[in-house]
């Protein structure tokens, strides 16, 4: 938004793709949308937007759109050509207190890497951060889970699987809710006999209380497992397998159709992801506007705080609580106070 035909928003466009492509995600999934054709825009998809700011004489472009966005909790990126000391000259105000970034700080390659870091973060798109969860009952898939953790490895998810991701120390069922909670998305193998188990049974109960996206694999035969709240389908035919052969504990999937479950399941983690996070960001700035309390989404990583000129941040998270999130969250506040909030 913004300015938009800023000679530097094309090669932003085109190094994002260029990152897309390395991460195995089609580029289908995402929209680049402007002024032109923001009629297209809904809050139920992952957004974040770059706004370029440029001095106006009565009034700033796209502010409208720029408001509802605010409104949305969406993640805006205020770019300027000038000094940061010009920032509140350049944008609107209802994003003059977020975090921005002035193009002289660096050079043109530097900067750009530095906004495509920004967006995939975002949306969550760095490795560590696409987590996916293979939930099956060993007696019936082995074989396609097998496969699932690793063509999803290569397509740069950080995949948990039971027989694969649980050191030999750790307790077994505590480690597995754990990761599954912690998990943008789940990819359930709907098997005959996927229900007879407890675990497989508490999984699906765990998944639909902590609101993941939830991919139901459904075997040629057997019915949709019901009680999935947010679950989409993806049916297999007996021609999905290698040699039709889909009773087998061992079966294998065609190259094809694992292909297709990996696109399947990204859009659907993108999705859920999205919705997840929104409601958390969007509930908290409702109970703060509430309290009285300014809260700015200033990036991915921080709400700032404000209230009779006291400052302080908080770090939303999906998931479940670690130490490592509390380190991360530490190191980043003490970042962000020694730094200041425009350099972070």
């Amino acid at each position: 938004m913004g300015a938009i035909d800023h000679q530097l928003l094309p090669k932003i466009k085109d190094v994002f793709l260029e990152r897309i492509d390395e991460l195995g995600i089609d580029r289908v999934f995402f929209k680049i949308l402007d002024r032109y054709n923001f009629e297209e825009y809904t809050d139920a998809n992952p957004a974040f937007c770059i706004y370029m700011g440029q001095r106006t004489d009565t009034s700033f472009l796209d502010e409208a759109i720029v408001t509802k966005l605010v409104k949305d909790a969406t993640l805006i990126l205020p770019l300027i050509d000038e000094d940061l000391s010009e920032f509140k000259n350049l944008v609107p105000q209802v994003i003059q207190k977020y975090n921005g970034l002035s193009l002289l700080d660096s050079s043109q390659d530097l900067a750009i890497e530095k906004i495509v870091n920004n967006s995939l973060e975002a949306f969550n798109l760095l490795k560590s951060k696409r987590r996916a969860f293979v939930s099956y009952k060993r007696s019936d898939s082995s074989g396609v889970a097998i496969q699932l953790y690793e063509y999803l490895e290569q397509h740069n998810f950080d995949v948990f699987l039971d027989t694969h991701s649980i050191r030999k120390s750790e307790p077994f069922q505590d480690e597995l809710l754990q990761r599954m909670i912690d998990s943008d998305v789940i990819v359930l193998l709907s098997t005959e006999k996927y229900l007879e188990s407890e675990w497989t049974q508490k999984e699906l109960s765990e998944a639909n209380l902590a609101s993941i996206g939830l991919v139901q694999i459904v075997w040629p035969e057997y019915s949709v497992i019901q009680g999935a709240q947010l679950s989409e389908i993806y049916k297999l035919e007996a021609s999905d397998f290698i040699n039709d052969d889909f009773r087998n504990v061992n079966a294998k999937l065609n190259e094809d159709s694992l292909l297709k479950i990996v696109q399947f399941t990204e859009a659907l983690r993108a999705r859920t992801l999205a919705s997840r996070q929104d409601k958390l960001i969007s509930t908290f700035m409702h109970y703060a506007q509430k309290s009285e309390v300014t809260a700015t989404l200033s990036s991915p990583k921080f709400i700032e705080l404000e209230k009779n000129g006291e400052k302080s941040v908080v770090v939303p998270a999906i998931g479940m609580p670690k130490a490592l999130n509390c380190e991360e969250s530490q190191t980043l506040v003490k970042s962000i106070y020694e730094e200041g909030l425009d350099k972070i």
